[in-house]
């Protein structure tokens, strides 16, 4: 159990107990907040007491121990970070020592280069870690942030919005290490960010590309394929594009420019094509607009979008990251 000022005591079930754990949990009046994360808030202490009470005679008869660390939660400066940041961010806490919950299988969307600091402990440290929180952008950006297991440090780093994407050979977004909640915010905001939307702009407009090419398929065909996994591919990578290019040009956007997004915005995004027409003009209109956008987005003078990088070799593990040997076989 930890001892949040925001949320009183988060008590994180865990080992072959668990099951048990959540039941006595559950007898004493905590509430599961997120999955895995049971909390009792503190704001009454006699009722808080006759629940902690209940819990460790529950804990005696179900067979289960309580532990009490002194750790800060991880929820807390997670929630401290998302505040920093520019933009809304929604945090949600997940248990990692529970190996069927959500926030376990999130992990796998895990994107970091394959010598990066998230990738490395989640790979060689990821049974050792206990919690995390999850922190999703309006825009869908969402990042990861936890302790490493072996010296405490604030690990943050970025999740793929497609299970595609770190397989495209592009530049994968950085991930940082930090002391203190305050680096951790200027290293995300410096290093961390800028790194995940240029991997983010990259991979969809490779994404939309590969759309593109079965568009031009079906449009040369004599039967048109089923056009639905062909409109939903082009709505879940175009609007990307359509917002990191208004966000990124420098200045108003030109008269030109800002009608080639507009057509594209209200073609991929905002009005769903009549049911009437025919498929040959809808292809040719998605064709149309989606080359246009491809070829603004590759107009940029500061990236080099949609060209992937030549995977990188096997690296050695950083200085301050300690040697499997110590932990694992």
């Amino acid at each position: 159990m930890y001892l949040s000022p925001e949320d009183g005591l988060v008590a994180l079930p865990h080992g072959p107990g668990a099951d048990w754990a959540r039941t006595a949990l559950d007898l004493s009046a905590f509430e599961e907040h997120h999955e895995g994360i049971h909390v009792l808030a503190l704001n009454t202490p006699a009722t808080a007491q006759h629940s902690i009470d209940t819990l460790y005679r529950n804990a005696q008869h179900f067979g289960i121990t309580v532990d009490i660390t002194r750790r800060p939660f991880i929820g807390d400066a997670a929630r401290r970070i998302a505040q920093a940041l520019d933009g809304t961010w929604e945090v949600e806490i997940g248990n990692l020592q529970l190996p069927q919950s959500d926030a376990r299988q999130r992990l796998r969307w895990a994107w970091s280069a394959p010598d990066g600091s998230l990738s490395y402990t989640v790979g060689a440290y990821g049974a050792q870690m206990s919690a995390a929180a999850f922190l999703a952008h309006e825009d869908g950006r969402e990042l990861i942030v936890a302790e490493r297991p072996w010296d405490k440090q604030l690990l943050v780093g970025a999740l793929a919005p497609h299970i595609d994407f770190p397989s495209l050979g592009i530049q994968s977004p950085a991930s940082i290490v930090a002391p203190t909640e305050q680096t951790a915010v200027k290293k995300i905001t410096r290093t961390l960010l800028p790194s995940y939307d240029r991997a983010l702009a990259d991979a969809h407009l490779l994404m939309l590309d590969a759309t593109l090419a079965q568009v031009r398929e079906a449009r040369g065909s004599a039967e048109h394929a089923d056009l639905m996994p062909l409109a939903s591919a082009l709505r879940q990578h175009a609007p990307y594009l359509i917002r990191h290019m208004r966000s990124t040009l420098p200045g108003p956007l030109a008269a030109q420019s800002a009608a080639v997004l507009a057509r594209a915005e209200k073609t991929f995004t905002l009005a769903p094509p009549p049911e009437d027409q025919a498929a040959s003009e809808l292809l040719d209109q998605w064709l149309d607009h989606g080359t246009r956008l491809t070829e603004m987005t590759r107009s940029l003078p500061a990236a080099q979008p949609g060209l992937p990088q030549p995977p990188s070799g096997p690296a050695s593990p950083s200085p301050n990251t300690p040697p499997l040997s110590r932990h694992h076989r």
